[in-house]
């Protein structure tokens, strides 16, 4: 059984990633399929089908709702794919490894893809978050003789520590706040009239995405406080000055 690269504190429940309904974590996984590209009649459906190429276009993102193919309700009969509920965790397991998503409807993917649905001890965004943060462990599981993916027998075996639910509601809203604050650097640089202010600008914005990142595994680790994240990272960046205070008010109000 492969040790949690993020150690978490002992009264957080802990078990493996392996579909066990007792636990509460996991429900299923599965994999997906592609439909005959040589019959017309499987494409061009109303299913959404999702590919790993697609959501690295979105490595801000979390959630997909569309995608640039769709397969008919014969095409998804006759293939490995599977219609996945909403709420499911996409992990790619190559081309690349360890990009996520969550369908917000209905979808189906490529074999590219190892699909969890959660249980009720833990939310999907949380598991995908989670995902995030250990992509390095990821990565060094990760093994084949063609380029690297990731296989079932390697991940049933990771373990995953979860505190409450209210704790876990509590970390995606600091996340999911520093994540909105962070994005709105993008238009931010739009909006300014000279190239000092734009290097300005970018440099606030890396340092911003530099926190984010810094606070993603130690929330999801218990090493630090809902409350701290804001007291430790955001108070201590002077270079964020220019929308700081929004992101405290965002990570402080009413979420910790």
């Amino acid at each position: 059984m492969a040790e949690p690269l993020l150690k978490c504190p002992d009264d957080w429940f802990r078990s493996t990633l392996e579909p066990n309904s007792l636990s509460g974590l996991i429900t299923h996984v599965d994999s997906g399929g592609t439909p005959s590209t040589t019959n017309p009649d499987n494409w061009d459906g109303d299913i959404p089908w999702l590919t790993p190429r697609e959501i690295t276009r979105m490595p801000d993102g979390m959630y997909v709702s569309k995608t640039d193919k769709t397969i008919t309700r014969q095409g998804l009969n006759g293939s490995g794919a599977k219609l996945l509920p909403v709420g499911t965790v996409m992990l790619s397991k190559r081309a690349p490894v360890g990009a996520v998503a969550i369908n917000s409807v209905p979808m189906t993917t490529n074999q590219g893809f190892l699909n969890f649905q959660c249980g009720p001890r833990i939310r999907p965004l949380y598991l995908a978050y989670w995902f995030k943060a250990n992509k390095p462990y990821l990565d060094l599981v990760a093994n084949g003789s063609t380029y690297p993916e990731l296989y079932k027998s390697d991940l049933f075996e990771f373990e995953i520590s979860v505190p409450s639910l209210e704790q876990q509601d509590g970390i995606i809203n600091v996340i999911s706040a520093l994540q909105y604050v962070s994005l709105l650097g993008l238009p931010l640089e739009q909006s300014v009239t000279s190239p000092e202010q734009m290097i300005s600008m970018q440099e606030q914005n890396r340092r911003l995405r530099t926190i984010r990142d810094a606070i993603l595994p130690k929330l999801l680790s218990g090493q630090l406080s809902i409350a701290g994240a804001s007291h430790r990272y955001l108070k201590a960046n002077s270079l964020a000055r220019g929308y700081l205070p929004f992101a405290e008010l965002m990570v402080v109000s009413g979420r910790n």
